[in-house]
């Protein structure tokens, strides 16, 4: 029967696993940043998820090889489990810049228009 090799404990041309080259990588959005998510995962025959929002990151987490991971959600501080959308890689948020106009609910993203 042939071996059964786990992929995070590949090792690398640095002589360390998979695994322990992502638990050396830090988390670069901190948490209570906002951020801009424009993610879909397409499931064939027409469906899909889609989310076009902007959340708050309310927690670090990682994956079982060690890649960091955020989580999401709509409360900055007041949220639930129910409430949060887990799994992120930091390519799928995009940080934004808190300005008044954000807060006051005047700079909408824009995601229903066309693209051009």
């Amino acid at each position: 029967m042939a071996p059964i090799f786990m992929i995070h404990d590949i090792v690398e041309a640095n002589g360390k696993t998979i695994k322990e080259n992502n638990l050396a990588l830090q988390h670069k959005i901190p948490v209570g940043t906002l951020v801009e998510v424009d993610w879909q995962q397409w499931h064939g025959d027409g469906a899909c998820w889609s989310m076009k929002a902007r959340l708050w990151v309310v927690e670090h987490t990682r994956d079982c090889d060690g890649t960091p991971l955020y989580s999401i959600s709509r409360g900055r501080t007041f949220y639930t489990q129910y409430d949060q959308f887990h799994g992120f890689t930091e390519d799928r948020l995009i940080p934004v810049e808190m300005t008044p106009a954000i807060a006051d609910g005047y700079d909408m993203p824009g995601w229903w228009q066309e693209e051009e």
